[in-house]
């Protein structure tokens, strides 16, 4: 993953370091800064998970942060909530390159599909704030509300999620 520096300056955008988080409006005193220190630290709780955790964790961070990453960042996290968050995928690493195919092979035949960063503050009420200091179960609970709040904020798009998503579906999971 490039800095977040050098993905902002590409996009044209000014990143902020006082204050709430300028794209989710995380509680923050170093603007977005702070809220990918926290992401980071967070991330460890979820290291040694198996299950879905990992995933819907970076997906939601990652659109509600979608000026900081690449074109289709957002295909892919929206992609990969759905395969997990509706369809029940039982994702783990080794599927991650199999998604980026499908995505390769979408953006060739869809290069005009674009999933664009929401209004800042409207993608989704929780942050990654939200899940300091939580453990087990609650953090569990914490993060899932936090993925389903993220994933429907961008509803209008889920054509194009599902869209990738079913081709990874009849390619890869075919039961």
């Amino acid at each position: 993953m490039q800095s977040i520096e050098r993905q902002a300056q590409k996009k044209g955008v000014k990143l902020i370091h006082r204050g709430r988080c300028q794209f989710c409006g995380s509680d923050t005193r170093n603007g977005v800064f702070e809220c990918f220190e926290i992401f980071n630290r967070l991330a460890s709780a979820f290291e040694d998970d198996t299950g879905p955790s990992t995933f819907i964790y970076a997906d939601a961070h990652c659109l509600q942060h979608s000026e900081v990453h690449g074109t289709w960042n957002n295909h892919f996290h929206l992609a990969r909530q759905y395969l997990i968050l509706d369809k029940s995928v039982e994702w783990n690493y080794s599927k991650t390159p199999f998604l980026s195919k499908i995505m390769d092979e979408y953006k060739r035949s869809h290069p005009e599909a674009a999933i664009p960063a929401l209004p800042v503050l409207e993608r989704g009420r929780f942050t990654v704030t939200d899940l300091a200091g939580l453990e087990g179960e609650e953090l569990a609970s914490s993060l899932r509300k936090w993925a389903l709040g993220v994933y429907s904020s961008y509803e209008r798009y889920h054509p194009m999620a599902e869209a990738v998503g079913d081709l990874y579906l009849r390619r890869y999971e075919r039961g």
